[in-house]
């Protein structure tokens, strides 16, 4: 499956999500959201993204769970995931980097060097 030039964002909180689309709307990225990490496998079935927003602290399956099954899967484990989280423990940063997420972004994130990240390895 041919990866395509959107950004999924996966994050429960709405207006989080709201601001991030737009952010990179504005930016010429195509941006696709999801609340919940079982909505975010049903778009990458049809659509692999070039990159992956996803924030950790979500009901039911939380975002270590997902970026760990992404990496798993032979169809999406080379898909790179920055991680965006209200989460700031060393210890979270350190689990993320040992999944195999590509950055670890603190929230409030930085919009500039969040779009400088996702240009860089969406090219």
């Amino acid at each position: 499956m041919q990866r395509s030039r959107k950004i999924l964002v996966v994050d429960d909180e709405e207006d989080f999500l709201s601001l991030i689309k737009i952010a990179l709307e504005e930016r010429g990225f195509e941006v696709v959201t999801s609340t919940n990490a079982i909505d975010a496998g049903i778009v990458m079935s049809s659509t692999l993204p070039a990159v992956i927003l996803m924030d950790i602290k979500m009901p039911g399956i939380n975002g270590f769970q997902a970026c760990e099954a992404i990496k798993k899967n032979p169809v999406t484990k080379d898909l790179p995931i920055i991680v965006l989280s209200a989460l700031s423990d060393e210890s979270d940063i350190k689990k993320a980097q040992h999944i195999g997420v590509a950055d670890y972004f603190v929230k409030p994130v930085n919009i500039e060097k969040l779009i400088s990240k996702i240009r860089e390895l969406a090219s």
